[in-house]
């Protein structure tokens, strides 16, 4: 077995089985079952499920050029806090196994409010780290620069227990998220001075509504309950509605990559001596190599090894998170204060109502589904095995 052979079994689609047990067998269910395949024959297109993975042949063009290499790995159990630099990392359908898979909710008299370090800069005080079967989080007090406090959360635990709650973010739903408790929400309450809920997505989803592989931005993922059905039935579910992205807690995509000289370039901004971190970017996969810096606007997919393909769809548009300052957990008072205002200046690339304010850098990205269970390791090296002829334009609804 190769290096990148699977190491965990991934679920499959629902097949047919499942959806005969959910409508049973007797004349009444045998009749619903035609009446939905004859209901979606109309409305069935080319596949746009990926086609079985060939190995990657280099065009002439290609054949001189350096291989990319990953240089870091990084996962973030818990959105908004520090991450976890590994060296290797199962490649799951919502993104790297244990990414965003916890978050934080701040309990408001109206609702429950998303946690982000952009609002909530001394989110960025919480360091994590993952050890065997949980996750340890440490806060480091600013004014002694010490670990002051501790928490070890499992890192899959039993909902059974639990209680659900709803999260959104950006529009898509998570409808069975897990509240975990006070035994977890009194240690960040008692630390941020604000009732604070950590939640846990236990397996549970959210839709992509934006840039996904082979799919236009207008086209809505599924929604209705037979619709959803319908698109976890082999075959009939690729027709209709190609593969269905979901995502934990990642913003809205499961998988970002930067590199390295595109992070020089802007390193080159700063003042003499101020180097930029390449944490507050929050990628997942850093690599080396790139012909340029920002040559990463026209990738269109990464083949890593002869197994994983990286599709990537959209370009990050970057908020004013890049100016907090990771050692007082304040915003703009760091060195690299002016980061945000420096790379606005010629980085606003993007075609979208968002890029026309925000700058860009790094590309969001799916693993394809032969891709998936499969494992990276620092070191690895990949090829831009699709290129854009120009820049894709970042869709997704309500931004």
């Amino acid at each position: 077995m190769s290096e990148f052979s699977r190491s965990w079994a991934t679920d499959g689609p629902l097949g047919m089985q499942d959806v005969l047990r959910l409508v049973g067998t007797g004349v009444l269910g045998m009749t619903v079952m035609v009446i939905m395949f004859i209901v979606a024959s109309p409305f069935m297109k080319t596949s746009t499920a990926f086609p079985p993975l060939k190995k990657y042949s280099q065009r002439s063009d290609e054949c001189n050029r350096p291989s990319l290499e990953i240089t870091q790995l990084w996962i973030y159990p818990i959105k908004s806090l520090r991450g976890c630099k590994v060296q290797s990392a199962v490649l799951e359908k919502s993104g790297f196994k244990y990414d965003r898979r916890f978050m934080l909710l701040k309990v408001t008299p109206e609702k429950l409010v998303n946690m982000q370090v952009s609002k909530i800069p001394e989110m960025c005080l919480f360091h994590t780290s993952i050890q065997h079967d949980k996750i340890t989080v440490t806060y480091w007090s600013p004014e002694s620069k010490m670990v002051t406090d501790s928490l070890d959360i499992p890192l899959q635990p039993s909902v059974k227990n639990l209680k659900t709650l709803s999260v959104e973010m950006y529009g898509s739903v998570m409808d069975d998220g897990y509240n975990m408790g006070p035994d977890y929400n009194d240690w960040f309450t008692k630390l941020f001075g604000f009732q604070v809920i950590l939640a846990y997505w236990g397996g549970n989803t959210r839709p992509v509504l934006g840039n996904r592989p082979g799919r236009s931005a207008s086209e809505a993922p599924p929604s209705s309950t037979l619709a959803k059905l319908l698109s976890q039935v082999p075959v009939l579910g690729t027709q209709l509605y190609g593969d269905n992205h979901t995502i934990a807690f990642n913003d809205m995509a499961p998988y970002l990559v930067v590199t390295e000289e595109s992070l020089e370039d802007i390193c080159s901004r700063l003042p003499s001596g101020v180097d930029m971190e390449i944490c507050k970017f929050r990628g997942n996969i850093i690599v080396r190599n790139a012909t340029a810096a920002f040559d990463e606007d026209y990738w269109g997919e990464l083949t890593f090894g002869q197994a994983v393909r990286l599709i990537l769809t959209a370009n990050c548009i970057r908020c004013v998170s890049l100016v907090v300052d990771y050692e007082t957990g304040k915003s703009g008072t760091g060195k690299a204060k002016d980061v945000y205002k420096l790379l606005s200046k010629d980085r606003r690339v993007d075609k979208s109502n968002a890029g026309k304010w925000s700058p860009v850098f790094g590309r969001y990205g799916f693993v394809d589904r032969a891709g998936e269970g499969n494992v990276l390791k620092v070191g690895h090296t990949a090829v831009v095995s699709k290129r854009n002829s120009e820049r894709t334009v970042f869709a997704w609804p309500g931004i």
